[in-house]
């Protein structure tokens, strides 16, 4: 089984801040930093699916999960995979 830090997320998620999620380690650790969020959210969900992923289609689909519940709480994603070109957004803003 591969350990979280060696499955890549391509392409890569951008946040505002200039953080970048790279790697299912990445994503594990920022959804565990917003365990305090208030409100109800599916995060704990996206969390145990992003921890038990264990084949491609598992870590696909945990991915995709992560994805979508960035964008549901207006994280940056973004527009281009292309390496040194890519521009930020936020969800919902018309692309650049």
């Amino acid at each position: 089984m591969k350990e979280p830090n060696e499955v890549p997320i391509d392409p890569a998620i951008g946040l505002e801040n200039g953080r970048s999620i790279r790697t299912l380690a990445d994503a594990i650790a920022f959804v565990r930093e917003h365990e305090a969020r208030p409100g109800i959210d599916d995060r704990d969900e996206v969390l145990h699916q992003l921890e038990r992923a264990e084949t491609d289609e598992e870590r696909a689909k945990a991915v995709e999960r992560f994805r979508a519940w960035l964008a549901d709480w207006g994280v940056t994603i973004p527009v281009s995979g292309v390496p040194n070109l890519t521009r930020y957004r936020r969800s919902g803003d018309p692309p650049k």
